[in-house]
């Protein structure tokens, strides 16, 4: 037997639409908005809402289909919806084709929608691997562990806003330093255009070019003369013998770094098939410039080849093996420089300090600016020159000599 319908019409109003119920199938229709009717199925006690319309642009009737009641807060907003239609077709419109954009645009705008840790990781593979050295993307890697990843890394990308990003930058500044935070803001912001040109994020929307950026106190680094050079490698020499519960390895390491005027890491990181003691050089396969020879030193050498031969046993590739691990190349050598230069009497300096003193001796022991240039391994003789300090014994006889002539 068919189920009995009922049709009636009556105005939509939330108070009985929501308590309706009936053993037949119902049909009501809205008395204020045409063509919007009702379904009701006793069956699943559903109510569903159409819209009964011709559609000019075909010449046919349709029922439009708006929705269940559970789809809407209150049944003002389905009447609200049905008004929109009925205009959309007014004006020769299709509202089932404009709903089905709305729809396909919100997807896409869904699968569009991606956390920064994730596209950081894209970042990474994509651009970083193939522009950046590796030191440069070990460095990038401590900067989002450390600083970006618990601020931005389960935030959406298209969420991030300029007051995020200045906020961030205070907090790195209080954490570390202005330099630190300005590192982490050019590595947000390589971020950012490329997720730019990836179309991630809109054309010119990066705030990190907005961000005013900090400075840090003008440093001065400790420079080291004959007397500070000859009481410092004593020191070492000590600590390679009983330097407490500091290993020999470490010592050496640091005398290898004085007599070479190199960057830490280019010496930490040193590989053995980068020495070359016959031909008295360290050719660098990667430094800050690239590729690089640097000229070796008698004592140098004999440091090299002593460090090689007690570590040939390991089966490193690393010229100074990791203590703990000889895959890996040595770290932390700043105890054994701390603990030479505390022995010494010598002021407090930074490992690079070394590299400052190396070329600030070599000019004022007269050297050319040039050679010191090739020895350091600058590309332009300007940074060579911000790299020598001279001492306070040779700018006073500057002054004398000024002085005298002056005078005479």
């Amino acid at each position: 037997m068919a189920t009995k319908w009922i049709c009636e019409k009556r105005l939509f109003k939330d108070t009985w639409i929501r308590n309706l119920s009936s053993d037949c199938r119902m049909q009501i229709s809205d008395g204020s908005v045409p063509g919007l009717y009702l379904r009701y199925s006793p069956k699943t006690h559903n109510i569903s809402f159409y819209l009964i319309c011709l559609i000019r642009m075909t010449g046919q009737q349709k029922n439009l289909f708006l929705g269940r009641l559970n789809d809407y807060e209150n049944v003002e907003q389905i009447k609200e919806k049905a008004r929109c239609w009925r205009q959309t077709i007014i004006e020769g419109g299709n509202p089932m084709e404009t709903q089905r954009e709305i729809i396909k645009a919100q997807v896409i705008a869904e699968s569009k929608k991606r956390k920064f840790e994730s596209l950081f990781y894209e970042y990474m593979e994509k651009y970083s691997t193939l522009y950046k050295k590796q030191r440069t993307i070990d460095s990038n890697w401590t900067e989002y562990r450390l600083y970006l990843k618990d601020i931005f890394g389960d935030m959406y990308v298209e969420d991030i806003e300029e007051q995020h990003v200045m906020d961030a930058y205070a907090v790195w500044v209080k954490k570390t330093s202005f330099s630190t935070a300005n590192k982490t803001l050019s590595l947000l912001s390589s971020w950012w255009d490329w997720c730019e040109s990836y179309k991630y994020l809109p054309r010119r929307s990066n705030p990190c070019k907005y961000v005013k950026k900090g400075s840090n106190e003008k440093f001065h680094p400790t420079v080291l003369d004959l007397d500070g050079y000859k009481k410092l490698f004593h020191w070492l020499n000590v600590g390679q013998e009983n330097g407490g519960r500091n290993h020999p390895r470490l010592f050496r390491t640091v005398k290898v770094l004085a007599l070479t005027g190199c960057r830490a890491s280019e010496i930490t990181d040193l590989e053995i098939d980068e020495v070359m003691l016959d031909e008295k050089k360290i050719h660098l396969k990667d430094s800050k410039t690239g590729a690089r020879d640097v000229p070796l030193a008698d004592a140098a050498i004999k440091e090299l080849r002593e460090a090689m031969e007690e570590t040939k046993d390991l089966h490193s590739k690393y010229v100074f093996p990791g203590l703990k691990d000889p895959n890996r190349p040595i770290d932390n050598i700043r105890k054994a420089f701390e603990w030479a230069l505390k022995k010494a009497g010598l002021p407090h300096m930074r490992l690079h300090d070394l590299r400052h003193s190396f070329i600030t001796m070599g000019a004022n022991m007269g050297e050319s600016m040039n050679a010191m240039k090739d020895a350091a391994g600058h590309s332009r003789i300007t940074t060579t020159e911000m790299y020598t300090h001279l001492t306070h014994a040779q700018t006073f006889v500057a002054v004398n000599h000024i002085t005298e002539a002056i005078c005479e």
